[in-house]
């Protein structure tokens, strides 16, 4: 009889891509998943997950690590939640890999990263938001992002709302560098959000029907969660029937958070939100906690520290919990944090989705299923599932008590239920305290 590395025994294990779950040991050796048996095993260390579910390790397909000094800080966070891989560098910010991955030797959990578009522009000097690179600059950067994509990037990210005046003519030149390459995915910011989000989307998915790219609609229900999500899902469904490569992701939350500074914030927003500043709370730097209804606070931060988070309460919860339920909607956290501070989507994403798809009625393969094996089929990732040969990255939670803990005043407090975190055979936590040092790898691009 073999003895194994780590075994886990007595929990129920959740096979999201088959819908089903079973009372199986698991036997691990050498990071990777050995033996599913209901037989007894012998093992150096075991864990005994009585009364427990075992799941995959849960994939968060959208979230930001490019701050230098933040990087550990969000990872752990990701981590106590029981995300063992994540993909960062949505939204068009994803950082050149000569200036992130020195600072990214021994991730926390296993970390890719996307090429973001707004980066191969201020690379290439097209640092004025509001107006479209010049062919030059164009050049530069098809330059870069082949060399990027050559190097393991996971695609192009693409934040619209955030370079709003960028002609489709800038986007199509980069994707003739992309589809020279096999599994790239282009995860976009839509340009507009609120009632123009309709319209917004109809442009990415026009682009899908043309190009041979999966494209994913970034954090669906904070950008059409105003009341024209159920026409975005129409859209997108349709174009999905068509034969088109799109997928979309949603956080569990009714407030999304991102810079002061940014194009988000220019003038007409009220409109678009049906909500004003008294909407709007800081959520990093020394005037964190303060609204922006104050009066002149909001011109004062925007113009001195645009990069200050704020964390916009305007999202209908409603929308929220419609995107979440549709069958094909990944979770993602779009965790972003600066100085450790932000939205507490960083801490509780995935619980707390969880428990609202229990709520709706999921069983927890098909709950789970969104946070594990969904993701990674839409990364081309060869995880989220559990079977033999497949990665030890697990977690071990406690169906009853799963909850999210983290607040908009206290954004890091770590949920309640999960028991044990596993990645790649080894334990990396244990309740909410992180064991012993990094156990993540850097991931590229298959």
């Amino acid at each position: 009889m073999p003895i194994y590395d780590l075994v886990i025994q007595g929990g129920v294990v959740l096979l999201p891509e088959l819908n089903k779950e079973e009372k199986l040991n698991i036997g691990i050796s050498q990071g990777v998943i050995s033996c599913l048996s209901s037989d007894e095993m012998e093992a150096k260390e075991k864990i005994d997950a009585s009364g427990a579910y075992v799941s995959p390790g849960f994939i968060d397909s959208h979230m930001h690590d490019e701050d230098k000094e933040d990087g550990g800080i969000i990872e752990k966070a990701l981590l106590r939640q029981g995300v063992t891989t994540a993909i960062a560098g949505n939204c068009g910010s994803g950082p050149l890999g000569s200036e992130i991955l020195p600072f990214r030797k021994e991730p926390w959990i296993n970390l890719g990263f996307l090429t973001g578009h707004k980066k191969l522009r201020e690379a290439a000097g097209a640092t004025d938001r509001y107006l479209p690179a010049e062919k030059h600059q164009v050049e530069m950067m098809k330059d870069l992002l082949r060399k990027e994509l050559e190097n393991g990037s996971f695609g192009l990210s693409i934040g619209l709302e955030y370079l709003p005046n960028t002609p489709v003519s800038e986007l199509e030149a980069l994707f003739e560098v992309a589809v020279d390459f096999k599994k790239i995915w282009v995860p976009v910011h839509i340009r507009e959000d609120g009632p123009a989000s309709i319209r917004a989307t109809q442009e990415i998915m026009d682009l899908a029907a043309k190009w041979p790219l999966r494209f994913q609609i970034s954090h669906t229900g904070s950008m059409t969660g105003f009341g024209q999500l159920k026409e975005v899902l129409a859209l997108i469904d349709k174009a999905r029937a068509s034969g088109s490569d799109v997928t979309f992701d949603c956080y569990p939350y009714d407030a999304f958070c991102t810079d002061l500074g940014s194009a988000v914030f220019d003038p007409g927003f009220e409109k678009r939100w049906g909500k004003g500043k008294e909407a709007l709370e800081v959520a990093s730097g020394q005037n964190r906690g303060r609204w922006l209804d104050e009066e002149g606070l909001f011109e004062r931060l925007r113009k001195d520290e645009p990069e200050c988070l704020i964390i916009a309460h305007v999202i209908k919860e409603e929308e929220v919990q419609l995107c979440l339920s549709h069958p094909d909607c990944a979770i993602a956290s779009d965790g972003l944090l600066k100085g450790g501070r932000g939205h507490p989507r960083a801490a509780g994403t995935f619980p707390r989705a969880l428990r609202m798809l229990r709520k709706m009625g999921y069983s927890w393969p098909e709950a789970v299923r969104k946070c594990t094996s969904l993701p990674a089929e839409m990364n081309w990732l060869d995880k989220g599932t559990i079977k033999e040969g497949s990665d030890a990255d697990l977690v071990i939670f406690d169906g009853e008590r799963l909850c999210d803990k983290a607040t908009f005043s206290e954004e890091l407090l770590p949920p309640e239920g999960i028991k044990w975190v596993i990645i790649g055979g080894q334990k990396a936590v244990r309740g909410s305290e992180v064991l012993g040092g990094p156990k993540g790898k850097l991931i590229k691009r298959m």
